[in-house]
């Protein structure tokens, strides 16, 4: 089986931002690190376990409502070392800050070893 690495966002949520922004935030995301026969069920994996955390720990009181999900970002993990994710969730307040966490979480890894 291979390892993918599957980047999610999840949108129309119903959270108070406390913090000195006056901005609610609006959506999060999240990086999940998934081993599948293929792309299509490593996605539905990472949607479910997304889902089923969401519920036990964010929602528990069903106040934030069902996130809508999205895949931004599926790629096939390759070599020995895997990057590690847990279940963190990146919060963004606006579009900006949306594209800037996904930048962040999209590049390409890098080298860790020199080329001349």
């Amino acid at each position: 089986m291979t390892h993918y690495k599957i980047v999610l966002s999840g949108e129309n949520i119903f959270f108070e931002n406390e913090t000195t922004s006056a901005e609610p935030v609006v959506g999060f995301i999240s990086c999940k690190l998934i081993q599948a026969e293929n792309p299509d069920l490593a996605l539905a994996r990472a949607k479910r376990d997304l889902l089923v955390q969401w519920n036990q720990s964010f929602n528990a009181d069903r106040k934030l409502g069902m996130p809508k999900l999205q895949a931004e970002h599926i790629s096939e993990v390759k070599g020995w070392f895997k990057p590690k994710t847990g279940n963190d969730y990146f919060w963004f307040t606006n579009d900006a800050d949306k594209q800037a966490l996904l930048d962040k979480f999209t590049q390409k890894p890098r080298k860790w070893y020199w080329y001349k």
